[in-house]
């Protein structure tokens, strides 16, 4: 095997072992050492790779928000405002399930991120999307594009912290965070076509 090859390997282990660690404990509480040891490298070959941990988050951040991209890029939405909908459940599957988009948007949460973070990835989309289905569905109701996308995006801030304690979840609701998830879409789906029949001056 290549030297560079090597390389390239030791570095993606480091990245995927911190990965793991700033999903499960945040940037303050995680630690090189136990990085180290689940790489299974040495603290050279980490610090040689990343001189600090911030470096090391910036890694993951950007491994993060990569594979939210590549999640985005090959769902297929239905149209309007449930393929919106179905949007953020795919998203929020990914973040259960991927521990590298998972880290990233707790390190955003957090404060450790440049710009907007692993929100910057699929907010401006995500509102895109929304302002078409009020066009396409004539969606009116009192509530704009604008403020259900950042309603969603406080539905997948939730998400992400109910991941890390979803028992905690369950015991409160009797659901776990997909499950409340999908039901909660749903009734906002709902919600936004009931007001919008409702509002005064349609038709």
């Amino acid at each position: 095997m290549a030297r560079q090859e090597r390389a390239e390997q030791t570095r993606r282990r480091i990245v995927e072992a911190a990965a793991a660690e700033f999903a499960e404990h945040g940037y303050d509480g995680t630690s090189l050492h136990r990085i180290v040891r689940s790489a299974g490298v040495t603290m050279g070959a980490l610090t040689f790779h990343f001189p600090s941990k911030s470096a090391l988050a910036d890694a993951v951040q950007e491994a993060g928000t990569t594979a939210t991209r590549e999640v985005m890029r090959h769902s297929a939405p239905v149209p309007g405002l449930q393929g919106v909908l179905d949007e953020v459940l795919t998203l929020a599957d990914a973040l259960r399930t991927t521990q590298c988009i998972r880290a990233a948007a707790r390190l955003t949460r957090e404060g450790h991120a440049a710009d907007h973070g692993w929100y910057g990835t699929w907010v401006p989309g995500l509102r895109e999307a929304l302002e078409r289905a009020w066009r396409e569905e004539r969606l009116d109701g009192g509530l704009t594009p604008l403020a259900a996308a950042s309603l969603l995006s406080h539905v997948l801030l939730g998400v992400e912290a109910a991941v890390t304690a979803p028992q905690a979840l369950r015991s409160v609701t009797g659901d776990g965070p997909e499950e409340g998830l999908a039901q909660a879409l749903k009734a906002l789906g709902a919600l936004l076509v009931s007001s919008s029949a409702a509002a005064p001056g349609d038709g």
